[in-house]
């Protein structure tokens, strides 16, 4: 049986391996809406699930859980991957590529197919290690746009799990090199999204006594909308699409705007999302000649919880900074602005981590790049965190 001190080289003699892998699955397009891509990179990636031995099951038809040991040991720690990216099949950022001895390039390499691999390997030396232990990990198909397949299984009581940590990119805290301190997210905002349409009354712009303009009125509500910005308290408002009116004579009798906003604390997105929602639907724009208002409606399209830092998340993020001491590596704690499925479930009460996968940059964009001997590293540190967690006594 290996022992713990023997972890480093497991992984190095794997190294080969795991680039192997990484350049087989980013060259399969899984862009979310190409099912069948996503799809087949699941396909693929059971393909080595099974070589290592272990068991998979399908949770909602196109998502995997990934089963590793036993068991039998507790706790059980759950890792959240995803296999769907962002880069669609008919773009020009196709196919995995070396830059150089270090860094590699490809549609998905960092967000997230290179922690997909540190997870699956660190899953892999931790059986080994302790045959009894029970790992899983959670393999979303459309994390891109917020799983809204496996939602509800995130946040049931689906989730039996004492520990969960998320494989999203290990952000740089500098430029891409070898001695770059990488972080461990413990914090991670919330996101919500919403469609506000808001009803005028066409008329011709020559009498505007006869109507009122929804533009006017969206305009109006925009200004109230960005004024809740606050970057003190993590807060952050967007009006991001807008569009109304038939043409230039006319006043308009409908305007849309796409609204987001994002949030640290579940408190202050309930109340962002009120403030906006009174906002919205508020009689703002008032034709006295009439005596008529405009009016406004909304649709929610998704409300992400945030990962709130909390001491139950704060336990996991030590002992992986106690690790990456103890091997050398250079970690650091950060919050990041963006949500991921580790959101969910740190809602739910699971203590939850992320930002344990490839160390990356230019995520979402064909300047997307891996630093690999990192990557490599990063395997030796996520088991090594599995391995305290599960013989803590």
């Amino acid at each position: 049986m290996m022992q713990v001190e023997q972890l480093g080289a497991w992984v190095d003699a794997r190294a080969s391996e795991i680039e192997n892998w990484l350049e087989t699955l980013v060259n399969i397009n899984t862009f979310t809406a190409n099912t069948e891509g996503v799809d087949a990179g699941m396909d693929k990636m059971c393909e080595l699930t099974d070589e290592m031995g272990f068991t998979v099951e399908a949770i909602n038809s196109r998502h995997r859980l990934v089963k590793a040991g036993e068991g039998t040991r507790k706790p059980r720690i759950l890792l959240i991957s995803h296999m769907d990216t962002v880069f669609p099949p008919d773009g020009d950022f196709l196919e995995y590529k070396r830059i150089d001895d270090e860094l590699v390039t490809g549609p998905g390499v960092g967000d997230i197919k290179g922690g997909l691999l540190i997870g699956l390997y660190a899953m892999k030396a931790v059986a080994e290690l302790l045959p009894d232990c029970d790992v899983q990990m959670i393999v979303s198909a459309n994390e891109e746009i917020g799983s809204p397949t496996i939602r509800d299984w995130f946040m049931g009581e689906n989730i039996d799990a004492d520990y969960a940590i998320g494989l999203e990119p290990g952000f740089p805290q500098g430029p891409l090199t070898a001695d770059v301190p990488l972080g461990v997210v413990y914090q991670r905002r919330g996101y919500s999204a919403m469609e506000a349409t808001i009803y005028g009354k066409e008329a011709h712009s020559g009498v505007p006594h006869e109507g009122i303009s929804a533009i006017v009125g969206l305009a109006e509500r925009i200004l109230k909308i960005n004024a809740l910005n606050a970057p003190e308290k993590g807060i952050s408002t967007n009006v991001g699409v807008v569009s109304g009116g038939t043409a230039g004579n006319t006043l308009a009798a409908t305007a849309k705007a796409l609204v987001s906003f994002r949030y640290e604390t579940m408190a202050d997105g309930e109340a962002t999302k009120a403030a906006v929602e009174e906002i919205i639907t508020a009689p703002t724009v008032y034709n006295k000649h009439l005596d008529i208002w405009d009016r406004g409606e909304f649709e929610v399209q998704i409300f992400t919880p945030p990962m709130e830092r909390n001491e139950r998340n704060q336990y996991l993020v030590d002992t992986v900074l106690a690790e990456a001491e103890r091997l050398g590596h250079n970690v650091v704690p950060i919050a990041r602005g963006g949500g991921s499925d580790a959101n969910y479930i740190s809602a739910g009460g699971t203590p939850s981590i992320c930002g344990m996968g490839a160390p990356c940059v230019g995520l979402h964009s064909a300047n997307e790049v891996i630093h690999l001997p990192m990557m490599i590293r990063r395997v030796e540190l996520l088991a090594a965190t599995l391995y305290r967690l599960l013989t803590a006594e």
